[in-house]
């Protein structure tokens, strides 16, 4: 298993093709769990089709992130809030090389998740896991979300139990409630935690963790080592 973590869906980003080609091969099937949806945004079936279908924007923004690596839209498959099954969910995951996260709302996201009893089975998925924002988050076995305009308040949320012993802060920008969220974070584990702004990424290899970009990492076990 590897994980791929972003802050936006930069795939397709020049300067990351090489660090990325090598886990994205031509030849992979992609599902694309599409359940981090705010109800505020996408209130019912119509809304979530005109963004998540075929010609909708988020459809065709991964159709194009994909491109670059020579895989095609009839090898992406969509895990559809309203149209899949849990059998038929099921079975896309399993059948993935890839598995995609996007962003959006984590804990729904998990709830959503949980509802069609698929947790266990993207866990036990052994392929590349990529995700951004949410769907970043959603990968660590404990994450916390930092108060933001759609989150007044900091909480710590279970997520899957992919990634575990780290945290990261997804679209950073050095401000001060992120900063403090952080300061939260390590007092409570005192583990690693790293910066992802929107034009950074992680890729993390077991217990390898590169940096790329602007992604960077502000406290080790002991403290802070970079504000």
């Amino acid at each position: 298993m590897k994980n791929i973590l972003l802050s936006r869906g930069i795939l397709q980003d020049p300067d990351l093709l090489q660090y990325f080609k090598p886990l994205i091969k031509s030849t992979d099937q992609v599902t694309i769990v599409a359940f981090s949806h705010f109800p505020k945004y996408t209130p019912d079936e119509q809304a979530y089709n005109a963004y998540y279908e075929k010609g909708g924007e988020y459809y065709e923004k991964m159709i194009s992130s994909f491109e670059p690596y020579g895989i095609k839209p009839s090898q992406i498959s969509w895990v559809h809030y309203f149209k899949d099954t849990k059998a038929s969910a099921k079975k896309k995951i399993h059948e993935a090389d890839i598995i995609y996260f996007p962003g959006g709302a984590p804990d729904l996201f998990m709830k959503r998740i949980e509802a069609f009893e698929i947790k266990e089975d993207l866990e036990s998925h052994q392929g590349l896991f990529i995700g951004s924002s949410a769907g970043a988050m959603i990968q660590f076995k404990d994450y916390h979300i930092s108060p933001d305009v759609d989150y007044p308040y900091f909480t710590y949320e279970h997520g899957l139990n992919l990634l575990d012993d780290f945290s990261v802060e997804v679209h950073y920008r050095r401000r001060k409630k992120q900063k403090a969220a952080l300061r939260k974070v390590h007092r409570a584990y005192r583990h690693p935690i790293y910066a992802i702004p929107d034009d950074g990424a992680i890729i993390v290899d077991g217990k390898n963790i590169m940096t790329l970009k602007s992604a960077v990492q502000l406290y080790d076990k002991k403290g802070i080592i970079r504000k």
